[in-house]
């Protein structure tokens, strides 16, 4: 039964991404390059049996910063400001981490640890908006997203967009917030991984 709904979603996902491309037509494609910084929100798990605490202010889960590309599709209406973006984009973001143990005993010290996790990702992403006064747009979409190096997870993060469009290339500011705690690493769990991102759009092709 569970497996009969997933393919039913996943259909039903399809028809809607097909009626979406044959109500649209399609205003120009192009290549979509994106930079920012991730912030992470992370809990820390308790110590293994015969280990003191965590230092907790001395243990840290942070974004360095993140980078991709990917290729992107606007449809629009005629004759409205509307607009529908389809973006397929991958990424590769770099997160440092360090943990510390407390002591009651000043003659005990307890090695933490630290380190870099390299995370690469692929997406997909679908978005709707509306152009406000000549090239400035805002928009509001959902992006799943699977990360497949070196760790394995999915998350579904959904993102608002301000944009403007100078024809030759878009420049836009998003937030991307994260719906799952997926991202999981000792001895940080259930970490939410969301962010300010900044992008440019380079149309390649182009439709009047």
């Amino acid at each position: 039964m569970e497996i009969s709904m997933k393919r039913l979603s996943f259909f039903l996902f399809l028809f809607f991404l097909w009626m979406t491309v044959r109500a649209q037509m399609l205003r120009s494609s192009g290549l979509v390059l994106y930079g920012g910084k991730n912030t992470v929100n992370y809990q820390v798990a308790s110590p293994e049996k015969g280990l003191p605490p965590f230092d907790l202010a001395n243990s840290r889960l942070g974004a360095d910063f993140t980078l991709g590309a990917g290729y992107r599709w606007r449809l629009n209406r005629p004759d409205t400001g509307w607009f529908f973006d389809l973006s397929l984009s991958a990424r590769y973001g770099r997160y440092s981490y360090g943990f510390r143990y407390l002591s009651s005993d000043v003659h005990t010290t307890y090695v933490g640890g630290e380190g870099i996790r390299n995370l690469w990702s692929a997406s997909f992403a679908g978005s709707v908006g509306r152009y406000l006064f000549r090239g400035l747009n805002l928009s509001v979409g959902v992006e799943p997203t699977f990360y497949f190096y070196d760790k394995s997870f999915f998350d579904l993060p959904v993102f608002a967009r301000l944009a403007y469009d100078f024809r030759f290339m878009e420049v836009a500011v998003q937030y991307k917030w994260g719906m799952t705690r997926k991202f999981n690493m000792s001895p940080f769990l259930r970490n939410r991984l969301s962010g300010w991102e900044c992008s440019v759009y380079i149309p390649l092709s182009r439709r009047k």
